[in-house]
């Protein structure tokens, strides 16, 4: 088949998950005989003018759309403008299929393009994206979100300060529900994910479970700890609130074990990073250390004394691609019982869960840890092979998924007039403003 894949990113530009899974995918599809064409978006503010720029990275062709600026938190932005960038590039691709891992700084609206031309589409669902223009489900306030009750609750809780907020939101929220009820066939990598979304899927195909994969990451590097070590947790990721480290540091202090190391593996971003710091300067025998920058393939090393990693997350994570990394590297998780991270978790056998945000219940398990060792190493050796997906397991999915989408050819529905309707509103507006 050829394939055209749609990111929001792609390393090195892209290097969050989203963006090293849909690497992998590319590269791991065209090993299985498959041509694929990555689209992608570097949407700096210079130049205002959209582009595209070609180039080939570790094998794969790659077409970045450059300019426009972000889109983020924005709604509508240059839709139509990248709906013809995507018709351009249809033409010269001239795919079998349409892969879409991520839709942010594009335009829900390359479905309907897609169709338009004959092509199927593919819909990939990673995180809340397609119902929150912020991702996470967790509104400016910090309270979590039910979602977006076709865009009324957007405009109530996060965007009430911009122009027209109920038109404008509610023509976002239908616009995405629309591309995700028309495309031919969508996958997501967990049972929380696929139950979420499923009611504005409607009588469409049911979305299928396609669980995310690791990359090899080398052997196992496990070390036997000596009898007095610290308790040596860790966590991977960029420092900002919604990762929950501060539940961790604050469980440490509440724990009160004699001796503990805690190490943040990723990206330390202040103001999170210095608030870290301070916190755990005022826990008696904790050595807190924030690590920055690493590669996947250094995490054997860099987890090789790690007695446990923790994912202290207090928004619904939608699979948790550290959970697996973790697993790879034969180390047990502690993670919050939020989301699709009780999926991953065999409560004793491979990790624990606990109260997301509650320091007090994550305590307690610390201090069952520091007591007995045992349970810690048991549980890494009750780490199983199915605990991890590999890239080609992975692939193998995508590719049945992708085969039966251009057998069945794409779905006849067309965009409704009343989106066409919605935007030229808001256009209108805007422009008497301007």
């Amino acid at each position: 088949m050829k394939i055209l894949l749609v990111s929001h990113g792609y390393p090195p530009t892209g290097v969050a998950g989203v963006e090293r899974l849909s690497a992998l995918t590319a590269e791991g599809m065209n090993e299985r005989g498959h041509q694929v064409t990555v689209l992608t978006r570097q949407p700096s503010e210079q130049p205002a003018a959209l582009k595209v720029q070609h180039e080939v990275r570790w094998g794969v062709e790659v077409l970045s759309i450059v300019g426009g600026g972000s889109s983020f938190e924005r709604f509508p932005g240059r839709e139509p403008v990248l709906e013809r960038v995507f018709e351009q590039v249809l033409a010269r691709v001239d795919p079998d299929v349409v892969l879409v891992t991520h839709l942010l700084h594009h335009s829900p609206g390359y479905v309907s393009v897609a169709h338009r031309f004959g092509v199927p589409v593919v819909l990939e669902l990673h995180d809340f994206f397609m119902v929150c223009p912020r991702v996470h489900l967790r509104r400016r306030s910090g309270e979590l979100c039910g979602g977006p009750e076709a865009g009324s609750a957007c405009a109530r809780h996060c965007f009430g300060d911009q122009p027209d907020p109920l038109l404008r939101w509610s023509l976002r929220a239908e616009s995405f529900a629309q591309a995700l009820r028309e495309a031919d066939s969508v996958t997501a990598p967990s049972r929380f994910v696929a139950d979420r979304f499923a009611p504005l899927r409607g009588e469409k195909s049911p979305i299928a479970i396609i669980p995310n994969s690791v990359p090899p990451l080398g052997p196992v590097l496990r070390s036997e700890p000596e009898p007095e070590a610290p308790l040596r947790l860790a966590s991977i990721g960029v420092t900002v609130e919604h990762k929950g480290f501060q539940t961790v540091v604050e469980a440490l202090r509440m724990a009160s074990v004699s001796s503990s190391e805690y190490t943040i593996f990723g990206v330390a971003l202040p103001p999170l990073s210095r608030q870290l710091h301070e916190a755990a300067a005022d826990v008696p025998g904790l050595n807190l250390r924030l690590f920055n920058g690493f590669s996947p393939q250094h995490l054997p090393v860099l987890l090789a004394d790690a007695d446990a990693v923790v994912v202290p997350s207090i928004v619904p994570e939608t699979y948790s691609m550290v959970a697996r990394e973790a697993f790879a590297c034969g180390v047990p998780v502690i993670a919050a019982a939020i989301g699709a991270l009780p999926e991953a978790i065999r409560e004793g056998d491979n990790g624990w869960l606990f109260e997301p945000g509650d320091a007090a219940s994550l305590a307690e398990l610390i201090q069952r840890f520091d007591a007995d060792r045992s349970l810690l190493r048991r549980a890494a050796a009750g780490i199983r092979p199915e605990d991890v997906t590999s890239v080609d397991a992975r692939c193998e999915q995508v590719e049945a998924v992708l085969e039966s989408a251009v057998a069945g050819g794409p779905d006849a529905a067309t965009r409704g007039a009343e989106l066409g309707l919605m935007r030229e509103a808001l256009s209108a507006a805007d422009r008497r403003r301007a």
